[in-house]
């Protein structure tokens, strides 16, 4: 078993959890990998994977270690057994350690796992995102539209401030400064005009509003907004939502539970479902797993499944 810590992770680096937790992988004699960034864990993956026997590896970050960790993996020889994973929640949103029973007594965990008492398997699919020529991207929440422009101007705003800004409480009010801004006419962020063609699903075209991708499930939360519709096991599920869908504020509650009601159709500016193919074209960025890509919105984007991986539960 190997653990993969960045002290660098919102919660990771609070209380000294990041310490902790590496101490007491010592104490039990597991080996430690700090990856403060991709660079890093890519370096210290290669000499204990590739040259050495399949190893479990425990993940304490966030979001975006993960995907970058994942974004490895997947690059590995054919020949190589392909880890399992653990993951836990050390960053700020932690969705996919939220999906994994990740999250909650991260040392307690982190002990149980040490000493191999775990839970059932559980398999994930990765998202793909293609635009060629520029690398594959793989990872499990995608966010686009006026989703992903919201997420880049709220890590900006949290770059250029103090500590308090890059709090929980500092990005609640950045939130409320843009929702008081779009009430007054005074929107900071806009929807790009996007056209989304999802097979066996069809297309939606227009400004968009939303424009989320994933291959997790959302267990245990209230937020789980696609459409209750035929997904191909364990395939990608995505939602996308024009500026201007008929009742959308009205039925904004039902949408993120994914409670589709009869007027949320292509024709009343919704779209929803599972699908292995969806093509997106005008994107210029999108975020995966909270990493923020760039893109051309000239060509479209392509997103479908990826490759399953093996994931222990704490």
């Amino acid at each position: 078993m190997c653990l993969i810590v960045n002290p660098r992770s919102f919660r990771a680096s609070r209380g000294g959890l990041a310490e902790r937790a590496i101490e007491l992988a010592r104490r039990h004699d597991v080996d430690v990998i700090e990856a403060q960034n991709p660079a890093a864990l890519s370096a210290a993956l290669d000499r204990r994977l590739v040259a050495g026997p399949r190893r479990d590896l425990v993940v304490l970050a966030g979001d975006g270690t993960v995907q970058a960790l994942i974004d490895l993996l997947v690059r590995l020889p054919g020949d190589l057994p392909m880890p399992r994973l653990l993951v836990l929640g050390g960053g700020r949103t932690n969705l996919t350690a939220a999906d994994l029973d990740g999250t909650g007594d991260l040392l307690a965990k982190l002990e149980a796992a040490f000493t191999a008492r775990r839970g059932p398997m559980q398999m994930r699919r990765v998202l793909v995102v293609e635009q060629p020529p520029a690398p594959a991207r793989h990872g499990f929440f995608l966010a686009g539209g006026l989703v992903d422009e919201t997420i880049r101007a709220c890590h900006a705003w949290r770059a250029r401030g103090s500590a308090l800004r890059r709090g929980h409480l500092g990005t609640m009010f950045y939130l409320l400064m843009l929702g008081i801004g779009a009430l007054l006419g005074r929107p900071q962020v806009r929807s790009p005009r996007l056209r989304v063609t999802a097979e066996g699903r069809g297309t939606l075209e227009g400004p968009m509003r939303l424009l989320v991708a994933t291959t997790l499930e959302h267990r245990g939360g209230s937020f789980d907004p696609y459409a209750q519709r035929a997904t191909p096991a364990g395939g990608p599920r995505f939602t996308a939502v024009i500026k201007g869908a008929r009742r959308f504020w009205r039925s904004l509650g039902n949408l993120l539970r994914g409670r589709f009601g009869a007027h949320m159709t292509p024709e009343g500016g919704y779209l929803s479902g599972g699908s292995e193919r969806i093509e997106v074209w005008g994107l210029n960025g999108y975020t995966l797993d909270g990493e923020e890509f760039d893109c051309d919105p000239s060509r479209p984007v392509l997103i479908r499944g990826g490759a399953r991986f093996e994931f222990l539960q704490p």
